[in-house]
This record gives structure tokens, sequence and C-alpha cells, in this order.
């Protein structure tokens, strides 16, 4: 059976989750303690060794990464984040492949996070979470690309020009006149900057319209680097309703 504790300190919100918990996973999993605290939930951790962590990141004495900052060199759990954050935590946690679920907690979504984390019994890790980790602290001014040798590069999401699909694989051309290729899809990429500058001009480009330098009535763009792309006939209007929004002034 397996052992977990769940770290949040909204009793409301510990008591919705425990409940849902209890009946949907009675002969699976097994409560060993709770707590609301990072100092409190370090003591959990250590006297009861669970093997999965329900985590809040926001804990009424700071962000949970101090606790799980603690452990970076004996981790031997899983973490199953808990958050109230904006939606752009959550589409960097499934970027990064974290378990996470968003306040308030839904059943079916507990459920499907739950059911996938029983198939795999996949352990914390530290890579990933130092990334992610990045992310939150950066708000965003950082993008962490999977690279296809399984390493990550962090680079500022202002330099980043533009994305283009290539298979089931992404080009990332940032200024430096630098590519890299990552391994996620570009529609997966588009969903981790949906609230920034970059917009789809068509099915393979997803570009940072804050590097257009110039655009003409022909859909024709070019970018602070100079590349030439075409803007599609099917995403002109949205495209132009966006750089307006955004007060970019095109010839």
């Amino acid at each position: 059976m397996i052992k977990f504790v769940i770290i949040e300190d909204q009793p409301t919100a510990f008591k919705h989750l425990k409940g849902i918990l209890d009946v949907e996973y009675t002969h699976e999993l097994k409560f060993s303690g709770t707590a609301g605290s990072i100092k409190d939930g370090i003591e959990l951790i250590e006297n009861e060794n669970p093997d999965l962590i329900f985590l809040d990141i926001e804990l009424r004495d700071g962000l949970s990464f101090d606790l799980l900052d603690h452990f970076s060199s004996k981790v031997n759990f899983e973490v199953i984040f808990i958050s109230g954050f904006v939606d752009y935590r959550e589409k960097a946690m499934d970027y990064f492949a974290f378990y996470f679920l968003s306040k308030p907690v839904m059943i079916e979504k507990l459920k499907l996070v739950v059911s996938k984390y029983l198939a795999k019994k996949t352990a914390f890790d530290l890579g990933k979470y130092l990334i992610f980790k990045n992310q939150i602290n950066a708000i965003k001014t950082t993008i962490a690309l999977p690279l296809n040798n399984g390493t990550f590069n962090v680079i500022v999401v202002d330099d980043l020009i533009y994305c283009e699909a290539d298979g089931s694989y992404t080009n990332y051309y940032t200024i430096g006149n630098k590519k890299y290729t990552s391994s996620n899809n570009l529609k997966k990429v588009e969903d981790l900057l949906s609230n920034s500058s970059f917009y789809r001009i068509h099915r393979s480009i997803l570009l940072n319209l804050k590097h257009i330098k110039q655009y003409n009535n022909n859909g024709k763009l070019t970018l602070s680097n100079n590349k030439s792309l075409s803007v599609s006939h099917r995403n002109k209007k949205g495209f132009f309703k966006i750089v307006r929004l955004m007060n970019y002034t095109l010839d």
C-alpha cells in the first residue's frame, strides 16, 4: 500500500482532497499525516517516509520549494503539486511532466493524475524540479527547452525569435543566430507560451511578435534577424488584431 501525506495550509482544501482520496483509493493509498508549513512538512516527511506527497506550492511560511530543497540530495518520493496559481504554472508543470492539480481540485482530474502515478509509480525528478522552480521564480522571463540529448537549455523568452515545427520536433531560433531542437511538438510549446507575445502565423511557425521589423500587405514579415516569413491567409485577421492590441506599428 502506498503511503501518502498532504502538505496544505488551508483546512478546507485539505479536507476536500483527503475526502476524495479516502473514497476513491481506499485500497491503494494509506494516509500518513498532514502539515501546513515548510517546517512541519519537513518533519512529517522525515518521520513518515511517504511514497507520495500532495504538496501545496504556497504554504503559510513560504513556497514549498524550500521544503523540496531540503530533500534535494535524498529524494525517495513523488510529488503531486496542488496550487491556485495561474494557468501558466499548470502548463509549465505539464511541459516538464510533473503531476499537477489546480485548485479547487476536481474529482475527475484528481483520479486521472493519481491513476497515472499508480500506473507508473515514478520517482521525483530533481532535474525537472530545478527547471520548474526556475520557471516559477523567473515569472516567465525564461523558458527551459528540453533538448534531444535529454538535457535542458534555459533561454530568455524575449530572445526567442520564432519556433518552427519539424515533424514531432520543434526548432527554436534565438538572437545571435542560435538554433535549438526540442523533442516537444509545436502545440505544446504554443500552450506554454500562450500568455506571452507569441502568435501562430501559420501551422508550422510560432512567432515572437516583438521581433517583427516590417510587414507588408502581401503577408510578408521581416524579423529582427532579417529572416523573412509569411503569415497564412487564414491567420491574417487574427494576426492584425493581436498586433494592434499589443500596440505594434507595422508597415
